[in-house]
């Protein structure tokens, strides 16, 4: 297990890193929230078959890179077989999940023994989403659009209840995960937009805070043998 402390500043980069060592030749996936695209397709030589889950039907339906779409709540029982995948991927998800802990034990039934989970997610511990995390819904959405230039209709509502590194290793945990790797990613300066000098303000800012209060989580999970 590695708790990383290295001041990291792409989380792309380090989920990179996790999914090519967690994915296997010929790999059977599973991405949660799937949305209209995926930074799965950078793997797709890698991957057999993937299978997008969303809420979302027109997102899904309009997701070029998957094999199969499947509309589901990603907390209720999921319209799988037992150990059906290798692999489960939730890009930016968990802080959605009403009931996130019936959702981990849902993604471990449907991951075989010792399949992986690899996940991001935003830390409430950092001060800044902690503050953020009691915006209205038309402010987040206003900060999705300068970041990302995301769209109103894939804003959703965030609960954030397994939103720090303890709590959600401790919830996975009693899911029937452990950890592999858990790392923080100082992605801040993403906010500035094309501020160079905000940018850089935040990125020293996030370097003076604990690993733990780093504003992204990217972890890897292995499914426990029952």
């Amino acid at each position: 297990m590695r708790h990383d402390v290295v001041l990291e500043t792409s989380h792309t980069a380090v989920e990179r890193r996790l999914l090519d060592r967690a994915l296997p030749e010929h790999a059977r996936v599973l991405e949660i929230g799937c949305g209209r695209t995926t930074r799965l397709r950078e793997h797709r030589r890698r991957i057999e078959r993937l299978v997008g889950l969303d809420t979302d039907i027109e997102a899904g339906a309009e997701n070029p890179y998957l094999d199969e779409f499947v509309a589901a709540d990603a907390c209720r029982p999921l319209p799988f077989a037992d150990a059906a995948f290798d692999l489960v991927y939730a890009n930016f998800v968990i802080e959605h999940l009403a009931e996130p802990e019936p959702a981990f034990r849902e993604w471990r039934r449907v991951l075989r023994p010792g399949g992986e989970l690899v996940v991001l997610t935003s830390n409430v511990a950092n001060p800044l989403l902690g503050a953020a995390r009691h915006l209205p819904q038309p402010l987040r959405l206003l900060a999705k659009r300068r970041v990302s230039g995301a769209a109103e209709r894939d804003v959703f509502p965030a609960v954030y209840r397994a939103n720090t590194t303890r709590s959600l290793e401790r919830t996975l945990t009693r899911a029937g995960f452990a950890v592999r790797e858990l790392a923080t990613v100082a992605t801040l300066h993403r906010y500035a937009g094309g501020h160079r000098r905000a940018a850089s303000a935040l990125v020293r800012a996030e370097r003076l805070l604990p690993a733990a209060r780093r504003s992204t989580i990217v972890a890897e999970f292995a499914a426990v043998e029952r």
